[in-house]
């Protein structure tokens, strides 16, 4: 499987039309290049509020204006799909959830779409956006594999990777955002300690790049990644891929699903599979001098 993992800038746009021009290139440049996969970052959906150049340094304005965007930004990467012929995972926008206002990212294909809600919101999202956790963990099941969404923050917590990987995931998708370098190295490094512990495959495509007058999406740093555990026929690094810092592109990488996940019963070791050893010798915890 060919996977693109974009490193995306949001820009203003004078009308929908543009903005429709501008992901239509994105996408059918990537399915050009055999891509079958696509993945856009976390708030890359903020594109579809940036149109008509109205300013405001409330982010919860910000928020509902991608709320009332959604379904449009949803079918219209369905639609991509359908022309291209690809997966896309579109980038994540604000919607409105049965609790509240959350973050949640769309994976289309061809003739529909799955919702991903961010689990676990940072707390710029839940003191100035007012967003809200999602409620639970989806698996997309495609002719490309089974497919696991862990939105940014939520990729730094291992129980919820470790959720999907005991659900049969074949691969895990992290679109991210972080306006500084310490958060893209957070996510990075939790995306490369995924795909170790859990012996699969772990894309991460971040946003990047300054967006003028937007609060949510100002500065953004970042560059995509594509991981695997460190194993038996794959990269002694983990690297299958990586784009270049803070430089808009698409990453490309050719990774068998099945080749990784045979890792988990064939590999060096059996992280996966040596997982639930650590229950009780974690809660056992002696004590003792040492003078």
């Amino acid at each position: 499987m060919k996977i693109a993992a974009a490193t995306y800038t949001p820009e203003w746009h004078a009308d929908w039309a543009s903005l429709e021009d501008k992901l239509r290139r994105w996408v059918h440049e990537a399915a050009q290049a055999g891509a079958a996969l696509l993945v856009f970052p976390e708030y890359a959906g903020i594109e579809a509020a940036l149109i008509g150049g109205d300013l405001t340094d409330d982010p919860m304005l910000w928020r509902d204006r991608m709320s009332v965007r959604e379904a449009q930004w949803r079918d219209l990467h369905v639609g991509l799909a359908q022309e291209a012929g690809v997966h896309i995972l579109a980038g994540s926008l604000c919607a409105q959830g049965p609790g509240g206002p959350v973050n949640r990212a769309w994976l289309c294909g061809p003739q529909d779409a799955v919702a991903q809600d961010k689990l676990i919101p940072t707390p710029y999202e839940r003191n100035f956006m007012q967003i809200t956790g999602g409620d639970g963990l989806v698996l997309a099941v495609t002719p490309l594999g089974r497919l696991g969404i862990l939105i940014c923050y939520d990729s730094e917590f291992p129980l919820l990777g470790r959720a999907l990987v005991e659900a049969g995931a074949d691969a895990i998708l992290v679109p991210s955002c972080t306006d500084f370098p310490a958060g893209q190295t957070r996510v990075r490094q939790s995306c490369r300690a995924r795909a170790i512990e859990g012996q699969i495959l772990v894309v991460q495509a971040p946003l990047t790049g300054k967006v003028q007058g937007c609060t949510v999406t100002d500065s953004s740093v970042g560059r995509a990644g594509v991981f695997v555990p460190p194993d038996h026929g794959m990269p002694p690094s983990g690297i299958v891929a990586q784009g270049r810092k803070n430089r808009a592109g698409w990453t490309y990488a050719t990774v068998d699903p099945g080749a990784v996940g045979r890792i988990r019963v064939q590999g060096q070791v059996g992280n996966a599979a040596h997982w639930p050893e650590q229950d009780g010798k974690g809660r056992l915890i002696a004590t003792l001098p040492c003078n």
